[in-house]
């Protein structure tokens, strides 16, 4: 069972052959499958090199015993094990000892594509990962909220996450925010300075998101559009608009949202289909961007019908 939805592996039972069971709640999030794993005994398991995938373990409770190629770790609540797509790997553990781990596998050209749009470059080899990462401080710990709040609802098929126009912005911040808080060759290339976007690509940028307004973008997609690198992308909307790409959408998308509210008959039309229509998932939170943009309430725009 976890071959299919993960890898091929072999498993050697350690612990007592009489209790070995396993246990394994996943889904898949487009390149994403997030799932829980765990065996009723201790166990260690092998597989070949990922090949087309890295994949990231991190234990809820006690010590996992782990290794990609020759570097080898113990995995625990605070320290997540992230591996490389071209080293095989080894995990040793469960029984009443590790419990539960929650798993990521996600596809390498996913991977190596938002990295890529980073960059602004091509990326010719698989990324060299540390197979430890801190998950307490930082980007580590901000990286590890957001895959609880993703856990929690693997089994919910009907969760706001799933919605077409947030599926790939949250799946393509669940891969940057890895590549932002893990350790790799690749680290000290995100964190120089580059030069904004000039304001022809930034005109560009402003017309494709008017464009495909309805469709699920994303910045990393918006900066693959326009042929700059997101971080020259983000620093070029500062510098030009005082805003972000992911803003001037949100804002276009709240325009959208006012028009049809006002072309809509309230009869038969809510605020919260016309919102989630245009991909806000959160009625609250639009409610509140709507009305410091417009200065009154969506609804108080969906009733405005009655008076004309």
């Amino acid at each position: 069972m976890g071959g299919r939805l993960f890898y091929p592996h072999s498993v050697e039972v350690l612990g007592d052959q009489q209790s070995f069971g396993i246990h394994l709640d996943a889904a898949e999030l487009g390149p994403v499958t997030m799932g829980w794993l765990s065996y009723d005994t201790e166990v260690e398991i092998e597989t070949g090199e990922l090949q087309d995938w890295y994949q990231v373990n991190v234990p809820v409770s006690g010590r996992l015993k782990t290794s990609s190629g020759a570097d080898r770790i113990i995995a625990t609540p605070s320290c997540a094990a992230v591996y490389r797509a071209d080293r095989g790997s080894v995990l040793q553990g469960w029984g009443q000892e590790t419990r539960r781990i929650l798993g990521m596998k996600i596809e390498r050209r996913a991977v190596e594509e938002q990295l890529a749009l980073l960059l602004g470059r091509p990326i010719r080899n698989p990324i060299a990962f540390d197979l430890a990462l801190d998950i307490t401080t930082g980007h580590g710990q901000q990286w590890w909220s957001v895959m609880q709040a993703l856990s929690v609802q693997l089994r919910d098929t009907d969760a706001l996450f799933r919605h077409p126009l947030l599926l790939a912005p949250l799946t393509q911040s669940v891969i940057v925010s890895l590549l932002l808080a893990s350790r790799h060759d690749y680290s000290e290339q995100l964190a120089a300075t580059v030069a904004p976007a000039c304001p022809a690509a930034v005109e560009h940028a402003k017309q494709y998101i008017e464009a495909h307004a309805d469709e699920p973008l994303t910045a990393l997609e918006i900066a693959g559009a326009v042929g700059v690198s997101l971080r020259g992308l983000q620093h070029g909307f500062q510098t030009s608009l005082q805003t972000t790409p992911m803003r001037y959408l949100r804002d276009l998308r709240l325009r959208k949202v006012r028009g049809d509210l006002l072309a809509a008959d309230p009869e038969t039309a809510g605020v919260a289909e016309i919102a989630y229509r245009w991909g806000f998932n959160h009625l609250g939170r639009f409610a509140g961007q709507y009305r410091e943009m417009f200065g009154e309430s969506p609804s108080a725009a969906l009733r405005a019908i009655t008076s004309r």
